[in-house]
């Protein structure tokens, strides 16, 4: 690994799970798939691979585009897009069901990935389409799927940030004896042909200001998104600790109704953001049983 760089990164992965029905689908293929395929490819360049349920959904959450599943987090050595990590001796298992729970493509394309490419005369102006979207994540299913945003599916956001956490804004030498933290995790991708400094500005100097007067707000903390590793159309990740629900509420649904409207805003109400595009969310504990490097074992059912 010598000629390899050495980049200490994080990453983030905001799992959504569309319907309640695909719930147990999902939760079994990842653990009973997934992490088993995902150590093996990557266990030699990864310190830290774990799995944050996320809390139920608050109301209000949907319009941040709040994650039903899970955050995925990682913490890498090296670039897992450098394309020296591409051969693989066993490519990785990523049905285009997975896609499709998630909420990152239609049944439709579903249906179509399984079958394969239509024929070009099967319907006059749909195969050609179809095929389109299929080739976009059929490449290697479990990386061109991350990268894809297909018409009427929200694209699969995967977040690569510095390994530490480049903005302290509140709460700096909080401990765990100072009680239960609620961490609402999100992140945004300002909208296209906005204008960056002022989007940010209007995050730094209106936004984050409400979270820091609000006593319920405990711990504030943000990363600009290292776009130069896929592409991730976000640019920012902030996390906002509360002590329970209800103290987010009070943050970031009613406290925020002050806010007017920005010129960019792709909604009416706050965050003024297209959810699961350009806003991303999920709140999580501090602790997770599925630390899984450390503790997967199999998948191990109940008796």
């Amino acid at each position: 690994m010598a000629d390899f760089k050495f980049e200490p990164m994080r990453s983030l992965i905001y799992v959504d799970c569309v319907k309640e029905d695909y719930r147990p689908e999902l939760l079994r293929w990842l653990y009973k798939v997934h992490v088993p395929d995902s150590i093996s490819q990557f266990e030699p360049y990864v310190t830290k691979y774990a799995f944050y349920p996320t809390f139920p959904m608050p109301e209000e959450a949907d319009r941040f585009g709040y994650a039903r599943m899970q955050l995925t987090e990682h913490h890498w050595l090296v670039s897992d897009l450098d394309p020296r990590l591409a051969i693989k001796a066993i490519a990785e298992t990523f049905p285009p069901d997975v896609l499709l729970w998630q909420g990152n493509i239609t049944e439709e394309i579903c249906e179509m990935m399984k079958k394969g490419p239509a024929p070009a005369d099967e319907e006059p102006g749909s195969p050609e389409k179809i095929n389109d979207e299929i080739e976009k994540v059929e490449e290697d299913i479990g990386n061109s799927a991350r990268q894809t945003n297909v018409e009427g599916g929200n694209p699969f956001i995967f977040c690569f940030l510095p390994m530490w956490w480049e903005k302290d804004i509140k709460g700096k030498g909080r401990t765990i004896e100072d009680g239960a933290n609620y961490r609402f995790n999100f992140t945004i991708g300002f909208p296209e042909g906005a204008d960056k400094a002022e989007c940010e500005k209007w995050l730094f100097e209106k936004v984050i200001p409400i979270m820091e007067a609000a006593p319920e707000c405990t711990r504030i903390l943000a990363s600009a998104v290292k776009k130069d590793i896929n592409g991730c159309v976000m640019d920012w990740v902030i996390e906002a600790w509360f002590e329970n629900q209800s103290g987010w509420k009070k943050v970031m649904v009613d406290d925020m109704a002050v806010l007017e409207k920005p010129d960019w805003a792709q909604t009416d109400v706050f965050p003024f953001l297209k959810p699961r595009h350009n806003i991303c969310s999920g709140a999580v504990a501090d602790y997770t049983p599925s630390n899984n490097l450390a503790n997967y074992r199999g998948y191990l059912t109940m008796r």
